[in-house]
């Protein structure tokens, strides 16, 4: 599969009912500070370098984080620290992640998550991560 093709899979995914029930949920009970964003509020694909020989996996995107931004490790404290190290290390082009929009490339690395939503406690459910490990692979 084509990697745009498999972002939009992703995307467009509904396989767990409990996930895009909860997704939807945080997307429209915004945060106090977010009440203005658009929140994305739909399964968040990984990014980066597709050749890389490094590759940060986390376990899912942040309620307030991912699930408002659509990108993965953007808008939480550990992807702050994230991106500052990685800028640090020339490995990004800037050391912020603030939106799919600001311009951030990332060089010889890709970064995703196992789950593509946000987990309600972030406890996943067994076949949640079944379902979703077959975009990681």
């Amino acid at each position: 599969m084509k990697i745009d093709n498999l972002y939009e899979t992703i995307i467009a995914c509904k396989a767990c009912p409990r996930l895009v029930t909860f997704r939807s949920k945080i997307a429209k009970d915004k945060r106090k500070s977010y009440k203005d964003w658009d929140y994305w509020g739909k399964p968040v694909p990984g990014f980066g370098n597709l050749n890389s020989k490094l590759v940060i996996v986390g376990l899912a995107p942040a309620a307030h984080g991912g699930t408002r931004t659509g990108r993965v490790f953007t808008g939480d404290k550990s992807g702050d620290f994230l991106f500052k190290c990685l800028f640090k290390a020339k490995i990004s082009n800037q050391p912020n992640s603030e939106n799919l929009n600001d311009g951030l490339k990332l060089k010889s690395i890709y970064i995703t998550n196992i789950l593509k939503c946000v987990p309600p406690g972030d406890k996943p459910k067994i076949e949640e991560l079944n379902n979703c490990s077959k975009y990681f692979d």
